[in-house]
């Protein structure tokens, strides 16, 4: 019978939901948004994809030594650990813009695994090429005693 009158009571009160299309959500000062690289001040040291929890950040290495970031807003939980990580201010900061909800037609798992696999992949060639040219170097300084 108690349940009846809470029922009752609570038609007469306001809502506790917010009314979303027409009266925007509040967002307050420090909420954290989208992470947002900048290249140009990058010294690619790659501390933010160590400190990033789920793994939404990764580096990519060309065989010319030049890196790629790549990111994941679908996997990011938009802690700023990268942003707290990075020692350089301003080449990796987290705005206010809330993220995009993910599509289907993204196909964003399962690309985002192949982007990680391509990453890890092309680093290990670079580092493998690095040791075969540094053993080349050491085997030619060996033959050839100036």
């Amino acid at each position: 019978m108690k349940a009846f009158f809470i029922a009752i009571g609570n038609l007469f009160k306001r809502p506790a939901t917010v009314q979303y299309p027409f009266v925007p959500t509040y967002k307050p000062d420090d909420y954290r948004g989208l992470i947002v690289h900048n290249p140009e001040l990058c010294i690619w040291c790659r501390r933010c994809e160590m400190a990033c929890p789920p793994g939404a950040i990764v580096f990519s290495q060309a065989m010319d030594g030049t890196q790629t970031y790549h990111y994941n807003r679908a996997v990011c939980i938009y802690c700023g650990e990268c942003v707290r990580t990075c020692p350089k201010p301003g080449a990796i900061v987290q705005t206010v813009t809330p993220a995009s909800p993910a599509l289907r037609d993204e196909n964003i798992n399962n690309s985002w695994a192949e982007t990680v696999k391509q990453a890890l992949e092309s680093r290990a060639a670079y580092m493998a090429e690095k040791k075969r040219q540094s053993a080349a170097k050491q085997q030619q300084g060996g033959e050839n005693p100036s």
